[in-house]
Formats: C-alpha cells, sequence, structure tokens
C-alpha cells in the first residue's frame, strides 16, 4: 500500500511542478506588465485619451453628419474602409474601445498596427475586437512598439453599404491593478491546458529515457 501511494505521489509530483512553474510565470509576467504600465502612466506616455473621427485620416468613408447625440454619422463608399492613425510612436497605445452603432451588415472588424516607420499593414499584424457588456468593441494590442494604427470598422458585401455612428474611440481603457493578476478566459484554458501537456511530455521523454540501453 506504501509503496502504491509513493508511486503515485511521483507521478503526481511532475504535473504539479508544471503547473507551479506555470502560476509562478504568470504571476512574473503580471507583476513585470503592471510595473511597466505605471512607468509608462508617470512618464505621460500611457494615458487615456478619447478620439473623435476627426482625429483619424478615413478611406472610404464618407462623414454624412452628426446626431442628436453628438456621434458621427459614416457612411462606407466600398468594402474595405478604413480610420487610420498615422503616428503614435509616441505614446504607449494597450487598447482601443469603439463605442459605435451598425446599420447594415458589418461582417470582419479588425485593427491593424505597424511596429518600425514605412512598414506595411499586414494580416501578420492585427487583432480583433471582443465585444463589451457596454456594447462596445474593445481591440487588445500586443506589447511591442507600435508605428501607426489602421482601425477596419466593418467589411461591408460587394456593392452594399454600411453606415455607423460613431461616439467615441478611447485609447488606453483604465484598468485597476487587480485587473493585470486576472487572466481572461483564453489564459485560463491556456493555463490548464499547457503545463498538463508539458507534464506529459516530460513523463514520456523521461520513460523513454529510461528505456535507452545504458552504457557500461
Amino acid at each position: 500500500m506504501k509503496t502504491r501511494t509513493a508511486l503515485l505521489q511521483k507521478k503526481a509530483a511532475l504535473p504539479a511542478l508544471c503547473y507551479l512553474v506555470a502560476a509562478v510565470g504568470w504571476l512574473a509576467v503580471s507583476t513585470w506588465n503592471f510595473g511597466a504600465d505605471m512607468a509608462a502612466k508617470a512618464n505621460g506616455t500611457l494615458r487615456e485619451q478619447p478620439l473623435a473621427v476627426s482625429d483619424f485620416a478615413l478611406a472610404d468613408l464618407e462623414v454624412t453628419g452628426t446626431d442628436s447625440g453628438g456621434a458621427t454619422l459614416l457612411e462606407t463608399t466600398s468594402n474595405d474602409p478604413q480610420m487610420i492613425l498615422e503616428d503614435v510612436s509616441a505614446q504607449t497605445v494597450r487598447t482601443v474601445q469603439l463605442y459605435v452603432r451598425y446599420t447594415g451588415t458589418v461582417r470582419e472588424m479588425c485593427l491593424y498596427y505597424t511596429t518600425a516607420p514605412g512598414q506595411d499593414y499586414s494580416q501578420d499584424r492585427r487583432v480583433f475586437p471582443a465585444l463589451q457588456p457596454d456594447g462596445s468593441y474593445l481591440y487588445t494590442l500586443p506589447r511591442t512598439r507600435l508605428v501607426a494604427l489602421r482601425l477596419d470598422p466593418c467589411s461591408p458585401e460587394e456593392g452594399k453599404t454600411v453606415a455607423m455612428a460613431v461616439e467615441t474611440i478611447l485609447l488606453n481603457r483604465p484598468v485597476a491593478p487587480a485587473g493585470y493578476f486576472v487572466p481572461s478566459w483564453y489564459q485560463l484554458f491556456c493555463l490548464a491546458l499547457y503545463p498538463g501537456l508539458a507534464a506529459a511530455l516530460l513523463s514520456w521523454l523521461g520513460a523513454a529515457a529510461a528505456l535507452l540501453p545504458r552504457k557500461r
């Protein structure tokens, strides 16, 4: 009985170690991100900043007026409308939150970014929004140097238009300190999956190594 218990404890030790390493790594990365953002806030490069449509260069979008609530009314003129911030290199941008109402079939929404001057926009450098409880769309950008942003607010069907009422576009939604340490559902999934896979792989490698002939 003692031998069986010891064997079970030994088998459980490797997964426990992998999950412990993952937890410590998550805490270390979260602490680093929190410290980096606090430093950026202190030097003024990371700040909450509401933007209007007029702050963007528009492509294939026509301003048609404003509504009674002050939202800017836009209408697409092709199936590839774009709103471009040509230079954000002097500031830190973590998130872009779009407050907008649509009329028409929106299809794909995405936010492109560049990391060097003159760099072309690429599908390898884009993020997609998460719909928020208040109806806004939140884009979370990678923690890298950003030079320019291009918001593609919709992707109309060929030959059709989409009308938009843009209330505001917010850079850097405020995050409470605790928010840096609370993983998203996707991050929780990764924290649950990958340490287990790592433990299984290490266990398999250990078993394979034990079967190899030893040198005498």
